[in-house]
């Protein structure tokens, strides 16, 4: 059982992090966003320049909290689960 964790816990703290870094990357090169929010602040009370811009900002905020949430539940989830395992491998076996 203590292998399967700390298998378990090494694949979701690098599937957290590598999730983080692929959107990160994403973040750091999306345009539609930057253009948007220059057309949009250019013409704030432009219908159209809003739809576009939160259209855009969804998107963008969504890989943000992507590359959060990869970060916390890959660290913090395989943390737990590499910690568990290790307490199990040193509790007597019955």
């Amino acid at each position: 059982m203590s292998a399967w964790l700390r298998a378990l816990g090494a694949l979701l703290g690098l599937t957290g992090v590598v999730t983080a870094i692929v959107a990160g990357w994403y973040v750091t090169r999306d345009v539609a966003y930057a253009e948007a929010a220059a057309a949009y602040a250019r013409h704030p009370d432009h219908p159209l320049f809003q739809a576009d811009y939160y259209i855009a900002a969804v998107r963008h905020f969504g890989l943000l909290t992507l590359v959060g949430l990869g970060l916390v539940v890959g660290l913090a989830g395989g943390s737990a689960l590499l910690g568990i395992a290790e307490v199990l491998r040193r509790l007597p076996r019955r």
